[in-house]
């Protein structure tokens, strides 16, 4: 049933719950390839229609600023909370809602299914161009027209010739868009591994280059001698411990943490810190594995995911009750993912194997922290006004992210709060249970009202200055 305010908006909403509920349970058979082209294209229709609405929305969300009564920053924000969205699906709809809404052509055309998602991306990527914008506008009815007449393929490659024509400013205003244009970024995959992703202009790229190449040479030179005091004059290239890939790779690094160690050196500096998080049982398991004994099976595994309907919300941010909570703590609670104790990641959450753990715990410092049954690390009492230190690092283990929902700021760039103020009329201590990480917009924001406050079980609730909790 729909809970929209509008009753007609509501009851059409239930009637097309209810027919595209009936149409997932008749059993698609169709008869020859005529009837499979018939109910792809028409089905194809339809959901083209459902996207234009959910990306339409949005403007009605900006134009209202309801957005900004939950603190989200953006209609892409709230949007990407209230669905659950991928932060690049939640980009690729505010980028395509803008663009419809300066091509109301094309923007008609997607509303009545007539081009899709697909050509939708490829008309707001040449839309990002700058250079371009006005006269692509200028172009709405024939980009309709081509969009819904050719083949993707056909009209990707009439819009790729039309950007480099409608732009030819010539290689000077190109290395400028390159230099404009230019990003740096890293992801993780699910495997742990990085991959980075960038580009610069020519004058940026040679300076990167050659600054690179000259840490490549370091490498080979460190691998070099390593070799030659291995094996003497008798040593080769094929006789060095690492490849080119692999020295290019570590000489990347080498850059990096040579920038940092000078930055740290400048005035008001400070030093670059990785915290690696290994619970104990993780690390002693991978001890007794590198000194040659089986620890066998992890029982843990057996209870990691548990009662997926009881257990505590892997989220810290879910609010009992909710229906990611699944209400009550009930026995299966005892057994649930915060209680299987398995930790092996940065701070940030990024995972790690346990390998890299310990072997970076031999190399560097190993910290223990004592973590309560809610999960928050325990009181360190009231001594004083700032979290830091080993204070700051215990709120900072609370949370992969800052806590106000919806928000995905990492907890590196986000600040210690105090949940209950210091110089409040409660006091807060400075205490980890009394902390909680936010991004600096929401650390500002909260003092407009809004309450943040930690359960018995460890959960954040978010309140708005009426206090409803935002969920």
């Amino acid at each position: 049933m729909s809970t929209v305010a509008d009753p007609q908006i509501a009851a059409t909403l239930d009637e097309l719950a209810g027919a595209s509920s009936r149409l997932i349970d008749l059993a698609v058979d169709p008869t020859d390839i005529t009837d499979a082209y018939a109910y792809s294209r028409e089905l194809e229709a339809v959901s083209r229609q459902i996207r234009s609405l959910q990306i339409g929305f949005l403007n009605a969300i900006e134009r209202s600023g309801l957005h900004r009564a939950d603190g989200h920053a953006s209609p892409k924000v709230m949007s990407r909370h209230a669905n659950n969205l991928s932060p690049a699906e939640a980009l690729r709809r505010d980028k395509a809602r803008r663009m419809l809404r300066a091509m109301p052509l094309v923007a008609a055309a997607f509303a009545e299914g007539s081009i899709g998602p697909c050509q939708v991306d490829r008309i707001t990527r040449t839309y990002a161009n700058k250079r371009v914008r006005h006269d692509l506008e200028a172009q709405d009815a024939n980009v309709a027209i081509l969009a819904a007449r050719e083949s993707y393929e056909t009209f990707d490659r009439r819009l790729t010739d039309w950007e480099r024509l409608a732009d030819e400013d010539g290689a000077g205003d190109r290395a400028e868009r390159s230099h404009r244009d230019r990003n740096f970024s890293f992801h993780q995959n699910f495997d742990g591994s990085w991959r980075i992703e960038g580009g610069v202009g020519a004058l940026q790229g040679a300076e990167m280059d050659a600054i690179h190449r000259r840490f490549v040479e370091r490498e080979f030179e460190a691998d070099w001698a390593e070799a030659r005091s291995r094996l003497g004059n008798d040593a080769t290239v094929a006789d060095l411990r690492r490849t080119d890939a692999q020295r290019r790779a570590d000489a990347a690094l080498a850059a990096w943490k040579a920038g940092a160690d000078i930055q740290a050196g400048q005035p008001g500096g400070s030093s670059v810190v990785t915290n690696i998080i290994i619970d104990k049982e993780t690390m002693e398991r991978e001890l007794r594995r590198m000194c040659g004994e089986d620890p066998g099976p992890d029982e843990r595994a057996k209870t990691l995911l548990g009662d997926a309907v009881n257990d505590l919300p892997l989220d810290a941010s879910d609010p009992p009750g909710s229906a990611k909570s699944g209400g009550e703590a009930s026995s299966a609670d005892e057994a649930g993912p915060r209680r299987a104790g398995f930790a092996c990641c940065t701070e940030d959450g990024h995972p790690l194997h346990p390998t890299e753990a310990v072997a970076a715990a031999l190399l560097g410092h190993v910290r223990r922290v004592v973590i309560g049954a809610n999960g928050v690390t325990l009181d360190m009492g009231r001594l004083r006004r700032l979290f830091d230190g080993p204070r700051r690092d215990a709120v900072m283990l609370s949370k992969r992210r800052c806590s106000w929902v919806g928000c995905l700021v990492p907890v590196s760039d986000c600040q210690a709060d105090h949940l209950v103020g210091f110089n409040g009329p409660k006091q807060g201590s400075t205490c980890p249970d009394n902390g909680a990480p936010l991004c600096g917009r929401h650390n500002r924001l909260k003092e407009r009202g809004f309450t943040l406050y930690r359960d018995e079980r460890g959960h954040l609730h978010l309140l708005r200055p009426d206090g409803t909790e935002i969920s």
